[in-house]
């Protein structure tokens, strides 16, 4: 208890700090100066001892001081925060939910700042929101995700993850806008198109913080693996649905519904079409990736090698979105895909140093998706948390439906593979109500259900009166906070007292020998032996996962600190520029040591 609050109180000294701190900045920067030639306002600035700055350079001076200052102070004290709360063993506490806390002393500082007209009135968060998420953060979060998965696992469950987060998300969509629209009456959205369309997007499940403790504390794959792929998965279905209510030209100017047998084609359409599409962007971008990675060859070459590899992600994020499919599953797509057929072109120590700056990216995304929920969050109104408690409620109760009917359906589907397989029932590998119980309890929702709710178009405020969108982004950000408080800080006490195995390992192809995709499986080994391997790989004298002797070391890449010795480290020619001695560090990184942490 005294360590909690002495990091509580280092906390709030923290902030106070960092608020101080830049309010002492700000009436302490001295006054824009002016030409010295200018007689006229020569007095007025210190008698024209200053250079006067342009307009340009003032508005990036006004920038600096109330955006950059506080959100880069803000991204410290998380940083520093995190492993505090690990030190301490403080479990119940969220990372996530602290930098949500951050983000919310963040936005009063910015109101402060730069008043509350500014940033909430004329909506400028929600503005500069929207594509934050959409173009920055999200690409490589969702890349990261298909680059580290275990494929093996995902595609030997892939037929039931399908089921939970098509059929699962659709339910889930269904309930939901179901108990919204009758119950319009008590929180004022009596739309059925608004209602479908905030119940897709609250579909979207992102568990994020479930996820993290999953794999620190080592959960077993089948569950680790159906919670991961059905909240991924279920993300292109939440944007498919979104984006017919959302759109126009479906709905016209919203006088009238269109048919519901209308309705259900065009969603099941645009489903399978997004869907399918979208997996085909992905995976074809990966390959044309990784065979010109292979032409080129740039295992000599550390650092634009990695580099290559993550820019790549925001490449076939923008081809998919330009040819109207979801970015979001054909990087998922592009991560996976790029996963077996680059990484052997990669150098041990190279493909370490890869993961490295991947999940670093990825985590800082993921950050600054958290703190940009705890700055917007300071918008809401009694009206939105009237609404929110609604939604709430329908989340959990729906979220339980989809769950409970389809977690039953998986069951049986394995059962009648085992039996006609006349595989042993340990090996049938069935959902516990253990682990359905954890499956439901995973749905805590993030930045894409943020994103969709941003990108409510202007019809919600004609249909259900003015201030309805509004409510609705900010019903879906109280959604986040309080099920990450509610669902996440209780990961860890739930998996123990229900007995999940945890810390131990299994054998990468641990779900895969008896699945039930046998026949996809023997064709992708056809593919993949007579055409991809062949001609993505090559033969391992090609590429960097053999030993070779010109690959710079992560010694070398971390610690040259002189300009000639990195370009050589860097861009390393046929003949070896800088050699490893006897005498090297013995403080070097341990491959294995950063593997494990890279693992966990």
């Amino acid at each position: 208890m005294v360590a909690k609050m002495a990091l509580l109180l280092c906390f709030a000294a923290c902030l106070t700090f960092g608020e101080g701190s830049s309010s002492w900045i700000l009436k302490s920067k001295p006054r824009p100066p002016v030409l010295a030639g200018n007689s006229s306002n020569s007095s007025e600035h210190n008698n024209g001892w200053f250079i006067e700055d342009s307009e340009e350079a003032e508005k990036i001076d006004e920038l600096v001081e109330k955006a950059v200052l506080p959100v880069s102070f803000g991204l410290l004290v998380t940083l520093i925060l995190a492993p505090a709360f690990e030190k301490l063993h403080i479990s119940w506490i969220p990372e996530s939910l602290v930098v949500i806390v951050i983000g919310m002393f963040l936005g009063l500082l910015l109101i402060m700042v730069m008043g509350s007209e500014v940033l909430v009135e004329q909506e400028i968060l929600h503005e500069i929101n929207a594509p934050l998420l959409n173009i920055a953060f999200l690409p490589i979060i969702i890349f990261e995700g298909g680059w580290s998965l275990r494929w093996k696992d995902f595609a030997a469950q892939l037929p039931y993850i399908l089921i939970f987060a098509i059929l699962g998300s659709v339910t889930s969509m269904a309930v939901v806008a179901g108990l919204v629209y009758a119950t319009g009456s008590h929180h004022g959205v009596t739309s059925f198109r608004t209602a479908f369309a905030f119940g897709s997007l609250i579909a979207a499940t992102d568990p994020v913080a479930t996820l993290a403790t999953y794999s620190s504390l080592g959960v077993e794959p089948l569950l680790n693996i159906i919670v991961f792929g059905e909240s991924t998965v279920n993300d292109a279905v939440a944007i498919v649905v979104f984006d017919i209510m959302n759109s126009d030209t479906v709905f016209g100017d919203g006088s009238e519904m269109p048919a519901s047998e209308h309705l259900a084609g065009t969603i099941f359409c645009g489903v399978v079409q997004k869907l399918v599409g979208s997996v085909l962007v992905g995976v074809v971008v990966a390959a044309v990736i990784s065979f010109a990675l292979r032409m080129v060859d740039l295992h000599h070459h550390s650092m634009l090698q990695i580099l290559y590899i993550m820019v790549s992600c925001y490449f076939t994020f923008a081809v998919a979105e330009s040819m109207h499919f979801s970015g979001i599953i054909a990087n998922l797509f592009a991560g996976m895909m790029m996963s077996v057929y680059t990484k052997p072109h990669l150098s041990k120590d190279n493909l370490l140093l890869c993961n490295f700056f991947v999940k670093g990216m990825a985590t800082l995304a993921d950050t600054s998706i958290f703190l940009l929920v705890g700055v917007d969050i300071l918008a809401c109104t009694g009206a939105s948390l009237h609404f929110s408690i609604y939604t709430m409620i329908f989340c959990i109760i729906a979220r339980f439906v989809a769950t409970a009917f389809w977690g039953i359906v998986v069951n049986l589907l394995k059962m009648w593979h085992g039996t006609q397989k006349d595989i042993p029932r340990d090996r049938w590998f069935l959902l516990s109500w253990k682990q359905l119980f954890m499956i439901w309890h995973a749905g805590l929702r993030g930045g894409i259900a943020l994103m969709l709710a941003l990108l409510m178009g202007d019809w919600v405020d004609k249909t259900d009166g003015p201030g309805t969108k509004q409510i609705l982004v900010n019903t879906t950000l109280v959604v986040i906070v309080v099920f990450l408080l509610l669902f996440g800080g209780t990961t860890t006490m739930c998996l123990k007292a229900l007995g999940i195995p945890m810390g131990q390992e299994y054998p990468d192809d641990y779900l895969l020998r008896d699945s039930a995709f046998d026949f996809t499986q023997s064709c992708w080994k056809a593919l993949d032996e007579r055409f991809l391997s062949p001609v993505l790989i090559g033969s391992s004298a090609e590429h960097g996962t053999t030993t070779s002797s010109d690959a710079p070391t992560v010694g070398e890449v971390l610690t040259t600190s002189d300009a000639d010795h990195r370009h050589a480290v860097f861009h390393r020619s046929k003949s070896r520029a800088v050699t490893r001695g006897a005498s090297q560090d013995s403080r070097s990184i341990s491959l294995v040591d950063q593997s494990n942490y890279l693992q966990s």
